[in-house]
This record gives C-alpha cells, sequence and structure tokens, in this order.
C-alpha cells in the first residue's frame, strides 16, 4: 500500500472526492496519510481502512480497495 501510494498510483472514487471536499482534503493529504499510516485494518467487502497523518498533522482515516494500484473510497 505504502509502495502504491508513494508511487502515485492512486484512484479516487466519486464518492471519495465529494467526502475530501467535504473535510477540506486534497490529493496530497489522501496521500500523505497512506504513506504514513500509523494503523491499518481489515474492512468490509476486501478494502482496507487505513489512518496517518494528512499535510497539517491532523489524523485522516481513508478507506482503499487495492487494485491495479491503491483506489480510495472514502476518506474521513
Amino acid at each position: 500500500m505504502h509502495g502504491y501510494a508513494s508511487a502515485g498510483r492512486i484512484a479516487i472514487l466519486d464518492h471519495a472526492r465529494r467526502r475530501m471536499r467535504e473535510r477540506g482534503a486534497v490529493l496530497d493529504d489522501v496521500q500523505r496519510a497512506l504513506t504514513s499510516a500509523t494503523r491499518c485494518s481489515a474492512a468490509d467487502k476486501g478494502r482496507w481502512k487505513l489512518t496517518g497523518r494528512d499535510r497539517d498533522g491532523d489524523e485522516l482515516t481513508v478507506v482503499i480497495a487495492l487494485e491495479d494500484g491503491v483506489v480510495v473510497v472514502t476518506v474521513f
């Protein structure tokens, strides 16, 4: 996961884009949260829930699916 995120292999679903706008997050925040994740757990439907820090050092949780890279499903 860290490798995909570090390489910029991240796709953002429309739902996640809406949640990012609601929370004032940008792609760089999501990428930083993924590469700095300190918590990771399995979620429903083969997805993963990761929590890391965004650009401002605030906690950001990202739910992803691993396909041909990281697919961001939602952000909170």
